[in-house]
């Protein structure tokens, strides 16, 4: 199961790495298999380049290939996967804070920057709360229906959005994937049988030429 945050709970307090020292995470976000999609930690610039470092390694040189994450929720298990799907991009803490010199780095999987079209997968990250008002539900609704069409192989018209998203989360091509301090939806459209089914909602009326 994926690491997840209720909706509505207050932000959970920082994790740490047990294989990474000097790591504190904030946000992380699994799909179903555990396999590392979205991750926000801070750190020495030290901790942070040996991590990042430690990801590209084998095992027997050092290297992660998976992770441990221990929370106020207990103890989380990452995989890494392959880390090349992995993009790091990283700021630096003003020098003055509380803190001292602190990088903060994001992880995330290149699915959330742009589609797969090859595989006709996608991932639309958004915070958790955004999905607690009808506001910010409407606006991921939005932005899903913008990703599923510009990751769908069959031509979708803009009036269908609610129909085909309803349809396409039946067939489990659109999954909802909650984590801690971020959440997800994974489209996964390389089903065969996907235009087969927009074919199918056309021919019973439920997909019109006209809005």
């Amino acid at each position: 199961m994926p690491i997840h945050h209720q909706p509505g709970a207050e932000r959970p307090a920082l994790m740490t790495l047990p294989e990474a020292s000097g790591l504190f995470a904030d946000a992380v976000l699994t799909d179903e298999g555990r396999n590392l999609l979205f991750l926000s930690v801070w750190g020495r610039d030290t901790a942070i380049q040996e991590f990042r470092a430690r990801l590209s390694l084998p095992v027997r040189e050092g290297g992660l290939d998976r992770f441990r994450m221990e929370g106020e929720a207990g103890d989380l298990f990452v995989q890494v996967g392959n880390p090349d799907r992995l993009i790091g991009e990283s700021g630096r803490a003003p020098s003055h804070s509380i803190f001292g010199s602190l990088v903060h780095l994001w992880l995330y999987d290149r699915l959330a920057v742009a589609p797969d079209r090859a595989n006709r997968r996608a991932l639309l990250l958004h915070r958790p709360e955004e999905a607690e008002s009808p506001v910010g539900q409407a606006s991921i609704r939005k932005r899903l229906w913008t990703l599923v069409a510009d990751t769908c192989h069959v031509p979708l018209l803009s009036h269908w959005q609610e129909t085909a998203l309803g349809a396409f989360e039946a067939a489990g091509w659109i999954k909802t994937l909650p984590g801690i301090g971020v959440s997800a939806h994974l489209v996964d459209l390389g089903d065969d049988e996907v235009e087969d089914l927009v074919t199918l909602l056309i021919r019973g009326g439920r997909l019109a030429a006209t809005g």
